[in-house]
């Protein structure tokens, strides 16, 4: 097919029920007793930091300050996402995440204040240049990975956090949220 019609043949696919249903005049019935299935309640633990990067300045407060902030912007950026509701853990500070107090906590803590999924992670400094955001989703419910995903970022700096932040969120949206 022509490039110039292929949007307007996904544009007619797309909105084929619709047409259908005006062009031919059929009778559609709606079950209005259905119940809506509630959408997934998702706790955010902080993500674990571990630098295996063997550079000779301490740069301890400068991952800190930057963990932090991508750790809110995790959080910020999921609470945005209307398929999903957010909920906070009550250990929301600095070693809420799976290393410390470790997953079985966390579990208890999402559990607690009701949700339905946890997510935890650990960003890892490899060197200057290569970083990686390790994630994973679990259906509490069922004690079961939902998702799992690596994903690198290159840089150490304010704005490669915050690039690899906002990445991870629609990661997080397309791999783990759209396909619950």
């Amino acid at each position: 097919m022509p490039y110039p019609y292929r949007a307007l043949y996904r544009f007619i696919y797309r909105q084929r029920p619709l047409l259908l249903l005006l062009a031919g005049g059929a009778a559609v019935t709606f079950n209005l007793s259905a119940e809506a299935k509630p959408p997934p309640t998702l706790a955010a633990a902080n993500f674990a930091f571990k630098d295996t990067s063997g550079e000779i300045k301490d740069q301890t407060a400068e991952h800190a300050r930057r963990l932090h902030a991508l750790n809110e912007a995790v959080r910020h950026g999921l609470a945005q996402n209307g398929k999903i509701k957010t909920v906070l853990l009550t250990c929301q500070n600095d070693t809420c995440n799976a290393a410390e107090p470790g997953l079985e906590v966390l579990a208890a803590e999402a559990k607690k204040a009701g949700a339905s999924h946890l997510l935890f992670g650990e960003v890892h400094k490899m060197s200057t240049l290569v970083g990686w955001i390790k994630y994973a989703m679990v259906d509490l419910s069922q004690s079961a990975a939902v998702c799992e995903r690596t994903l690198s970022y290159r840089g150490d700096n304010d704005q490669a956090w915050q690039h690899a932040a906002r990445f991870a969120v629609r990661d997080i949206e397309s791999n783990c949220i759209d396909r619950g």
